[in-house]
């Protein structure tokens, strides 16, 4: 992951700088070593509050935000605590990574983990549609490798 850094400045007009690199953030001078909340996916939402000004990092994956106040600084949008990841999607993970192994392999079931990543991401991010067209996708893959191995493989290995 790429390092972030902001400037803020708090109500005695005083500049902080935060940064995010990994799971490492930096406040001011000292930096802290924080854990994701997932095993999956790099998940952090770190607090830091100065006078007036109340700033939570938060990095989903590879991206990184700040919000101040409670609003994002990049988009304006209001800053909501990172929730938890519904079962409904692990189900899906499962699905993907056992159901890739069983139709087309070791290849297909690595394929089920990359869109795996993109379930828990989307999800963290509160788009499940995003989820919904991200799982049709890899379906219509694994059909693929299922009918790669049953109408040519199979065939071949049969001579």
């Amino acid at each position: 992951m790429k390092g972030s850094e902001w400037t803020i400045s708090d109500s005695n007009g005083m500049a902080h700088k935060l940064g995010i690199r990994g799971t490492n953030i930096t406040v001011d001078s000292n930096t802290y070593k924080v854990k994701s909340s997932n095993w999956l996916i790099n998940v952090i939402d770190y607090s830091v509050d100065f006078p007036g000004a109340n700033c939570h990092i938060v990095a989903i994956g590879n991206k990184a935000r700040l919000a101040v106040n409670g609003v994002y600084n990049d988009d304006g949008t209001p800053y909501e605590p990172v929730a938890g990841i519904p079962a409904w999607i692990w189900v899906l993970v499962a699905l993907s990574i056992l159901g890739g192994w069983f139709f087309g392999g070791l290849l297909c079931a690595a394929i089920g983990v990359a869109f795996s990543t993109m379930y828990v991401s989307a999800a963290l991010n509160k788009n499940n549609k995003k989820v919904f067209i991200s799982f049709a996708i890899f379906v219509v893959i694994a059909l693929a490798f299922l009918a790669l191995n049953v109408f040519v493989l199979a065939p071949a290995t049969n001579m």
